[in-house]
């Protein structure tokens, strides 16, 4: 995962009234399962939403910049006192100035509510990404779930209320093909060098001097989209293993950059046409100047912080804007659109195909028209995320039980088609995907 055009879209976005959850009654009457953790998690998103609405969320000010001083004043990570730093360089930085544990151990209620007020991510995609980071990588099953941001931590147990995982959650640095995926900005692809976690330095001046004008071009949206097509194309030529799933795709991977940039970026004149300037992109990255280094400059892990007088974006970022975004780069780069992988060798590249899946619902042309590109991600999720879920737990239902929770007002909102079956040439698309790509079936994961 690496965290994050239409002004009168965001406008109405701004955490509409269409996208609502169910009020706290209405969730207690209808759900069919007497179980805490999901009655709990339910309650708590409910809360969080109703907040957002009504302003009480967080307190804020968007035209000013983001706080990063006092009690987030920005403060090195502690490994010999076991903080955790992942693939996440927004996350990292949160928990460096404060807005979530500084340990890298942090709540799905902490979480939603720092990357709202700092990123001001929408509660929509918040809640998406941040269950699925919970349920595929760390302890869903406590009432105030939990998961590392980085590796495997004892902190993060592995038995709560009688949901027993099959062996230590992962955490973020083992969410391959789960969260973390190949092609990323800065990261190494893992079946390539065994690390997907810590940054490349010469991926970071690649991106670094990028522009006419090099270093002093700032990171433009259309920059960032042009980068991970170039990434695509590295992937599908250096990596054997590379895989480029319906979900992780679209949202981890392509959603990934789209949310480093429309996060990332300054929004000092108060507009949505934001820049990453080089200045910036490097504090956000770890990275500092020193004679020693390469270019001059030098990567310390897990110290990213957010920059002196940096703006976040004024109004929210959320799934419509997301799908947006796609459709944007992907018009300049088709093959963005393009599920599959590599076949065990170098340049395979094996599209599937869209129209067979989705029983003729979908197809190239169609994908790009309203809200198709994620509903077709987000049903991916809620459709084979629970068949995933199974090579991690023992028992389903609470897991699985929040993850379809997420997923259904989202794709409800959205008005998302519904799609009658799911298969690939009429057999069950995950042994069909698995059996097809190396990447997927070595990660156990056709997402």
């Amino acid at each position: 995962m690496r965290f994050p055009t239409y002004c009168s879209v965001l406008a109405i976005l701004s955490i509409p009234s269409s996208f609502c959850f169910p009020s706290l009654s209405h969730i207690a009457s209808h759900t069919s399962r007497n179980d805490g953790a999901l009655l709990g998690l339910r309650e708590t998103i409910a809360r969080i939403h109703e907040r957002a609405i009504n302003g009480t969320l967080v307190q804020r000010d968007v035209t000013q910049p983001v706080n990063v001083g006092g009690k987030h004043a920005f403060a090195a990570p502690d490994f010999d006192a076991g903080d955790q730093r992942g693939p996440c360089p927004g996350l990292n930085a949160l928990a460096n100035h404060g807005y979530i544990a500084h340990t890298g151990i942090t709540t799905f209620t902490e979480l939603l509510i720092a990357v709202h007020e700092v990123y001001n991510m929408n509660i929509d995609l918040a809640v998406v990404l941040i269950t699925l980071a919970l349920v595929f990588t760390g302890n869903p099953a406590s009432l105030d779930p939990q998961f590392s941001i980085g590796g495997v931590d004892p902190r993060v147990t592995n038995l709560v209320d009688g949901v027993l995982l099959l062996g230590e959650p992962r955490g973020l640095d083992g969410s391959h093909n789960f969260i973390e995926t190949d092609g990323s900005l800065t990261r190494d692809d893992l079946y390539v060098t065994g690390n997907a976690w810590d940054m490349n330095m010469t991926k970071f001046l690649e991106v670094y001097l990028w522009g006419a004008n090099g270093v002093d071009s700032p990171l433009t949206f259309d920059d960032v989209g042009d980068i991970s097509a170039a990434r695509w194309q590295e992937g599908v030529a250096t990596n054997p293993y590379f895989w480029y799933g319906p979900l992780t795709g679209y949202l981890p991977r392509t959603g990934g950059y789209a949310l480093t940039s429309r996060t990332m970026s300054n929004y000092s004149e108060g507009s949505l046409d934001g820049v990453i300037t080089k200045a910036m992109f490097k504090s956000f990255f770890a990275v500092v100047d020193n004679e020693t280094g390469e270019s001059g400059m030098v990567y310390h892990r897990g110290h990213e912080r957010m920059p002196d007088d940096w703006y976040r974006r004024p109004v929210p970022w959320g799934l419509v804007d997301l799908n947006l975004d796609l459709l944007k780069w992907s018009k300049k780069h088709p093959f963005l659109l393009d599920i599959g992988g590599n076949t065990g060798q170098v340049n395979t590249f094996t599209g599937l195909d869209l129209s067979n899946i989705t029983g003729g619902l979908l197809n190239s042309a169609t994908l790009l028209e309203g809200n198709n590109l994620i509903c077709f991600s987000l049903e991916i999720a809620k459709t084979f995320g629970p068949n995933s879920l199974s090579t991690l737990y023992e028992a389903l239902s609470v897991p699985a039980g929040i993850l379809t929770d997420a997923l259904a007002t989202p794709l409800l909102d959205l008005s998302c088609p519904v799609y009658a079956d799911l298969s690939n040439n009429g057999q069950d698309i995950i042994a069909s995907i698995l059996a097809t790509y190396p990447g997927a079936k070595r990660a156990n994961s056709a997402l």
